[in-house]
């Protein structure tokens, strides 16, 4: 597995000239149920940030990864104006959730900061790469670590500081029996951390039968291992609901 490799990826704008300082948005959208992860179920509003220092064979936001297009796609928004984006959405969902691409290479503390201030609950979507020090002021942070089927490879130093984390959980993304016996290397390694195993869903080709085919396999994969019984096994929820649709 090869380490995926870019140039400097741009986190914000506007600040070395006094004016507010912006972030590449993709899109902010829901109220949604969140679809994965220890909050699968939960009520959420999504904000998506561009850019992204993986790329994973079977992305499938490519639209928040691929610099070309996050260039041609992104708004630059500052904080005062993602905050109006998710009031104007709904003012009384609990949860905010920062996904990506990856989110973490933005500096997002005052964006935190302002979410908390408004009442509302923070979590992050990561693979556990890239710390920056707001990601312990989330309330939920959701590492997903990529499998053999992404083409990644794991850095376990980085990972053993997301997985420190009180309010941490893992989740990994499985497609085919390598990435089951690596999703079982990362249980077992942070065994006292929530962990989930998720169904992988290959875009344009998996219908529902398909992906509870997956389901079922994994289910029976993971109770049959006696190492794997605190793990929760979960489909891709929002997958199932929506398919492949953008803002939701």
């Amino acid at each position: 597995m090869a380490t995926f490799e870019r140039g400097p990826i741009p986190g914000a704008r506007g600040g070395r000239y006094g004016a507010a300082r912006t972030f590449p948005i993709i899109e902010i959208f829901g109220p949604v149920l969140q679809g994965e992860g220890r909050m699968i179920g939960a009520q959420t509003l999504f904000v998506r940030t561009g850019y992204c220092d993986y790329r994973c064979a079977w992305c499938d936001t490519l639209y928040a990864v691929e610099p070309e297009q996050v260039q041609a796609g992104a708004e630059w928004l500052t904080v005062d104006e993602i905050v109006a984006r998710l009031d104007a959405l709904s003012r009384h969902t609990p949860w905010v959730t920062l996904s990506g691409g990856n989110p973490a290479i933005h500096d997002l503390g005052a964006l935190v900061a302002r979410l908390h201030a408004d009442g509302r609950k923070v979590a992050v979507e990561t693979q556990g790469a890239v710390f920056r020090p707001w990601i312990a002021d989330c309330d939920v942070v959701t590492v997903s670590p990529k499998p053999p089927s992404s083409g990644m490879k794991t850095d376990y130093a980085k990972l053993d500081r997301f997985a420190a984390l009180p309010q941490a959980n893992l989740k990994v993304v499985v497609f085919d029996e390598a990435d089951y016996q690596y999703a079982r290397t990362i249980h077992l390694r942070y065994p006292t951390v929530p962990f989930s195993l998720q169904v992988g869903a290959t875009t344009g080709e998996d219908d529902t039968a398909a992906l509870l085919r997956k389901l079922d396999w994994l289910a029976q994969r993971a109770m049959g291992d006696a190492a794997m019984g605190s793990a929760l096994v979960l489909p891709q929820l929002h997958t199932l609901m929506y398919g492949s649709q953008r803002g939701v």
